[in-house]
């Protein structure tokens, strides 16, 4: 079992080098919002297992970025099963792509995303809005 996270871990690392390889990954041509497509894929695939055993493994990451700024949206993973820094490059990628359409389309989104809390809950990192 700890030799498939490992291969999983690998393949989720040489995807990273790609995705990181350079600036110009994401272009800002018609295809833009077919790379941020994949940029968040490729992130939803790195944190989709949110196993945990307790809170402190629960992490929150603020990803994208809204035409009148802040987060599109929070994102919550389990460090456990996550490396953190992959998973804020991965971010950042995002949310620079996110910045360069929203220049691009002048993007009128301006509703509040709410922060939230991770908490480790029935052995899965959950999120909480916090009001």
């Amino acid at each position: 079992m700890k030799c498939v996270s490992y291969f999983k871990a690998l393949a989720m690392a040489a995807s990273l080098l790609v995705l990181t390889g350079c600036e110009s990954t994401f272009d800002t041509s018609s295809s833009g919002s077919t790379s941020l497509a994949k940029a968040n894929n490729a992130l939803a695939e790195l944190v989709e297992d949110t196993s945990c055993t307790a809170s402190f493994q629960c992490k929150v990451l603020e990803v994208g970025q809204r035409a009148c700024g802040g987060p599109s949206r929070y994102l919550v993973y389990s460090s456990l099963n996550t490396e953190q820094e992959s998973a804020e490059q991965l971010a950042q990628q995002v949310t620079n792509q996110e910045i360069l359409e929203n220049k691009e389309n002048g993007a009128s989104d301006c509703s509040p995303v709410l922060p939230v809390q991770a908490l480790c809950i029935n052995k899965k990192c959950q999120a909480f809005e916090i009001k």
